[in-house]
């Protein structure tokens, strides 16, 4: 639009400075009254150039500006996009991992899912979301790193209280509980979190 609106200006410019030469060309005399003509002229052309280069300016520089108002735009999208993404990650790297890995590993992940759940309420418009990873990370502590500790200290405890009845059967429940929630969480959750991050899509960035 601002292309089209100098090159009208510039074609009225011309149009007018043609209908002045005509007019000067039809009388007698054409080389004095030519030179009067310039003379006369000389400061208004000066004047019209001065006003075209000034509308010139200001369409590049509005130009430049909007054109830097969308590169910010765009920066800010991508920026999003990467934070949001990086939760994502973090909580999927957690749930493949519970089947796979030792309790270092996923009590690690554990934390940095943690973490990065923190700033899912200032990322995402799902309301839900902040919720949804809280209890997920409830429920990884309690069931697999929460089961985990617990077999570990009673494993360190001497012979009689490891061959206790109450022993026994906390061994038993909690053996039985985690092998269940590494395989059970991931099933469940790997599905549903991808519902959950529904806003975590990679559109067209310069619409």
């Amino acid at each position: 639009m601002h292309t089209a609106l100098l090159a009208l200006f510039l074609k009225g410019l011309l149009l007018a400075l043609g209908a002045l030469f005509a007019a000067l060309w039809s009388t007698s005399d054409m080389g004095a009254t030519v030179l009067e003509w310039l003379k006369d002229v000389a400061p208004v052309v000066v004047s019209l150039a001065a006003v075209f280069v000034s509308i010139a300016v200001f369409f590049v520089t509005r130009s430049f500006n909007e054109w830097q108002k969308l590169l910010a735009k765009q920066k800010l999208r991508h920026d999003l996009y990467d934070r949001r993404m990086a939760i994502y990650v973090a909580f999927r790297e957690l749930l493949i991992a519970l089947p796979e890995q030792g309790d270092d590993e996923i009590k690690a992940l554990l934390r940095k899912a943690n973490i990065a759940r923190f700033e899912a309420p200032f990322l995402f418009d799902n309301v839900n979301l902040p919720n949804y990873l809280e209890q997920l990370c409830t429920e990884i502590t309690k069931d697999v790193v929460g089961t985990s500790m617990y077999l570990d200290a009673l494993s360190k405890q001497v012979a009689a209280i490891q061959n206790t009845p109450e022993a026994f059967q906390g061994r038993t429940e909690n053996t039985t509980r985690h092998a269940a929630a590494i395989v059970n969480i991931p099933e469940r959750h790997l599905k549903e979190i991808n519902q959950q991050f529904a806003e975590l899509k990679l559109t067209d960035f310069w619409k």
